[in-house]
């Protein structure tokens, strides 16, 4: 008999892990431009992490003076060249090959959107629940700070603080990135903890006398995911966007590191009539890889949001 439950118990398990797979599958297929925007995300992951090998496709060791790293050796004879059997998308001002810089700064942009959307994301996390649960000096003292940190504009907070730690390098940049981007997710977050603290079996945990952890880890956060997905999946285009303006700048990823946004910089500009194509495939790299993140964002929030289901 007891074998007999098990069996049924597994069997409407699976089928209701079905029909959640299901459903979702429904959900998504409802917004096909949220699926081209993960099929663009799911390219650029694949080019980025198969880097060494488009670089060995597209350039000539023996062309390149010795060097073997191609994001960085150049080719007098491919300076400014348009797209070729040899350069796919031709050479920068300094005869560096395109496409292979290209490849590689989409490295970056990924290392920088999803260092800056999991680090700034982890800290709102704790910030926003802690302020939502202990409420009182605390949640004042906390949303002071995001108020003082709202009062600037992100891209002038970056570059100002670029500036105070005057150092210029990726880490820099993430952590340039990462402050202004911690108040909207601190408010996100706290937002739907202030609303699961007052559900009754959070309410009934604290009058049984349960942990402060306890309640945090096993009851609120929980409840609290769904929003921090979408905040941090949505963090990630605006993360990329802002590092490609920060070098595009001269602020963010110093040279020879290969950074879209200091491809498109001022002294490439110098350069765009006479070889338009060292600022068309960056910005075109720049404008993709933001737009599929963006839109896969928006269809996982209509996913992830009930409210938004019916939509």
């Amino acid at each position: 008999m007891a074998a007999q439950t098990e069996a049924v118990a597994e069997i409407i398990g699976q089928r209701r892990r079905r029909n959640i797979l299901q459903r979702n599958w429904l959900l998504w297929r409802r917004r096909p431009l949220g699926l081209v925007g993960l099929g663009l995300v799911a390219i650029l992951i694949l080019m980025a992490a198969t880097a060494p090998i488009w670089q060995i496709l597209t350039a000539n060791a023996s062309n390149y003076d010795g060097f073997i790293d191609y994001r960085y050796a150049s080719q007098i004879s491919a300076q400014l060249v348009g797209p070729s059997a040899e350069h796919w998308l031709g050479g920068d001002r300094y005869g560096r090959d395109l496409f292979t810089r290209i490849v590689y700064g989409a490295q970056i942009s990924l290392y920088v959107g999803f260092a800056v959307a999991m680090g700034a994301g982890t800290i709102a996390g704790i910030l926003g629940i802690t302020s939502a649960y202990f409420g009182g000096w605390v949640d004042l003292l906390g949303q002071r700070l995001v108020d003082v940190l709202q009062a600037f504009p992100g891209l002038i907070l970056a570059m100002a603080i670029v500036a105070i730690l005057q150092t210029f390098s990726i880490e820099v940049t993430i952590i340039a990135i990462s402050i202004p981007a911690l108040p909207a997710m601190i408010r996100v977050v706290r937002g739907q903890a202030l609303s699961v603290t007052k559900t009754d079996y959070v309410l009934a945990g604290r009058t049984i006398g349960a942990s402060h952890l306890r309640l945090i880890f096993r009851y609120i956060m929980p409840n609290s995911m769904a929003p921090w997905i979408i905040v941090v999946t949505g963090r990630l285009g605006s993360a990329i966007t802002t590092e490609a303006s920060l070098s595009f700048l001269g602020l963010g990823v110093p040279e020879p590191h290969p950074s879209w946004g200091g491809m498109l910089n001022a002294s490439a500009l110098d350069f765009a009539e006479l070889a338009p194509h060292i600022i068309v495939f960056p910005g075109l790299a720049l404008s993709l890889a933001v737009f599929g993140f963006n839109v896969f964002g928006d269809a996982l929030r209509d996913v992830l949001d009930p409210r938004l289901r019916g939509r």
